[in-house]
Formats: C-alpha cells, structure tokens, sequence
C-alpha cells in the first residue's frame, strides 16, 4: 500500500487549515515554523484553486475560514474528499505536498526531543563540574574562593 493513499481528506483539510478551526488554532501556530507555512499555503492554494468551479465547495471552504467550527470543517472535508475521489492527480499532488508538512512537523518535533535532550546533559555535566570544582577548593583551597558561583 502507497503510504500516500493513506493520508485522508481530513488530514489534509486539517494541515490546511487547522488555524481556522478554533480548537487547534494554537497547535497550527506551534507547528507552523518556518518553510512548512511555505507548504501549508501551497497546500492551501491547490484546494482553493480545485474548488474555483465548484460553488457548493467554494461556499464551504469560506465557511470553514470564517466560521472555524466543527460543522463547517466536516462539510468542507465531504467536498475535499469527493474533488479527491474523482481526480486522482489531484489527490496525488495534495497528498504529496500533505507529506511533506508531515514529514517538516515530525523532523521538528524529533529535533527539539534532541535539543531537550542535550541541554538536559549539559545541565546534569555542569552541576556536575560545579560539585567536582567546589569539592576541589574545599580540600585544596587556593586564593579568591567561590562556591558554587562562576
């Protein structure tokens, strides 16, 4: 199985536009860093233009962007996936582009676990040295002495 076909109508309508949805207005900004709003707007952009002849679909995708609610997304996702079912270039294009942000979001996400995990080290080093030097002036003291200061 491609594992493109297995991103949905609403996972995609979701990454595009979740800053409209009211409950994951702040996840999208914490997400939204850097080249991904490039592909979100792209993204974005694709939907907006396959929808250009179609007024029922364009009315929904305005009413997701003005009113952001459950409802409004759930009928917006209805269209998505239908304009989906029926043009498969369509739906490789956006789901190609939906991977990507994907693939941004995780490689974020795996960098920051990385970066918590090595400021945690270099905290545990640090105290570490700390007690290593004090106890040296402790035993050894020599001129200027300061505990537990730089």
């Amino acid at each position: 199985m491609d594992p493109l076909s297995t991103i949905t109508a609403s996972a995609i309508a979701n990454l595009a536009f979740s800053e409209f949805i009211k409950s994951g207005a702040g996840e999208f900004a914490k997400k939204s860093i850097g080249g991904v709003i490039n592909l979100v707007t792209n993204l974005r952009d694709q939907i907006r233009k396959r929808f250009e002849g179609n007024n029922r679909a364009k009315a929904a995708l305005i009413d997701v962007e003005k009113r952001g609610n459950k409802a409004s997304f759930e009928k917006f996702v209805r269209y998505l996936d239908l304009e989906m079912l029926e043009d498969d270039q369509f739906a490789i294009s956006i789901r190609r582009t939906a991977q990507q942000i994907i693939n941004y979001q995780n490689q974020n996400t795996t960098q920051m676990s990385q970066q918590k995990i090595n400021i945690g080290r270099d905290r545990v080093n640090v105290g570490r040295d700390y007690i290593g030097r004090d106890q040296n002036i402790v035993n050894q003291p020599q001129g200027d002495i300061r505990i537990g200061g730089s």
